[in-house]
């Protein structure tokens, strides 16, 4: 076994699916990282015992910065900041299986470029980041400008007639013209989601809020406290949305039931997709570079 310095561990799964490697050994979570890019890796051996990570303290002062340490930590666990963060760099990773992501990269290859320039407008409009779009839109129709559900839900957006009708869209299934009020759409959400919610849960809210609707997304929040949840924090939010198609909840609020499981599922999809295009196609240079998107 030869180790590789400098070189991280995606890029050495990179290497070993570009058959430049006959093997290479990572850590697992690396490897739930880097098989949503490299879906057709695979583990054959789990290599025994543990990895063992700490924090080393030298000086005067060494066991005092310890003791910091230890209550740092211990704070962090018991106020949900260790969940929140495990949650925001690795809660999404494992939702869509690898035959999903091997499909999703296919179909970035051979579908996406003729739709992208359509995706790099509606960021000059936006100033979303357009593979964000871009990821909004495969979760909603698998970049087809013709998709129409039983709800009548239409376009490569998959918008509604009232949201249409208030975008002033003439027709749905116009790619170009459907990216781009999707975007503005999504914009939209993003203003009326709270100062209060940082990013990237600003954005993720937002997209929830693109499934359900703006009243269903109200009132999770305002049920958020009754379950002692955070409603500016995705993390916190995630538990809560799906409450919403439980009777006894939906029967307190005006707007009624939502299948807040649903937003869920897709949200998180959302970000694996966007993962995958941000490691494989280039962001859009424009006069107005991309101002609303996960950081």
């Amino acid at each position: 076994m030869v180790e590789e310095p400098g070189v991280n561990e995606i890029d050495l799964l990179e290497r070993l699916t570009a058959h430049k490697a006959e093997m290479a050994t990572v850590h697992d979570i690396h490897f739930d990282v880097g098989v949503n890019f490299y879906p057709e890796a695979s583990p054959l051996l789990q290599l025994p015992g543990k990895l063992e990570l700490g924090w080393a303290f030298g000086g005067k002062d060494a066991e005092r910065l310890r003791e910091k340490a230890d209550a740092f930590i211990a704070a962090a666990r018991a106020d949900g900041t260790l969940a929140r963060l495990q949650d925001r760099y690795f809660g999404h990773i494992k939702r869509i299986n690898s035959a999903g992501i091997a499909r999703f990269i296919d179909d970035a290859k051979t579908r996406l470029p003729q739709w992208r320039r359509h995706f790099h407008a509606a960021q000059d409009l936006t100033g979303i980041d357009w593979r964000l779009i871009a990821a909004l839109a495969y979760q909603e129709s698998k970049w087809d400008p013709l998709a129409t559900s039983y709800t009548n839900v239409r376009g490569m957006m998959m918008l509604t007639e009232d949201t249409a009708d208030y975008l002033r869209v003439r027709n749905r299934l116009d790619a170009g013209e459907s990216i781009r009020a999707g975007a503005r759409y999504l914009a939209e959400l993003v203003e009326q989601v709270p100062v209060t919610a940082g990013y990237p849960d600003r954005l993720w809210l937002a997209l929830s809020a693109y499934n359900l609707g703006m009243g269903h997304f109200r009132g999770a929040r305002a049920m958020a406290a009754k379950f002692k949840r955070d409603p500016d924090v995705w993390y916190e939010m995630k538990q809560v949305l799906p409450q919403l198609a439980r009777p006894e909840v939906y029967a307190r609020l005006k707007s009624g039931p939502a299948r807040g499981g649903e937003a869920v599922i897709m949200v998180e999809n959302i970000r694996s997709y966007y993962d995958v295009l941000c490691r494989f196609e280039a962001p859009h240079a424009s006069a107005y570079p991309a101002s609303i998107r996960p950081r």
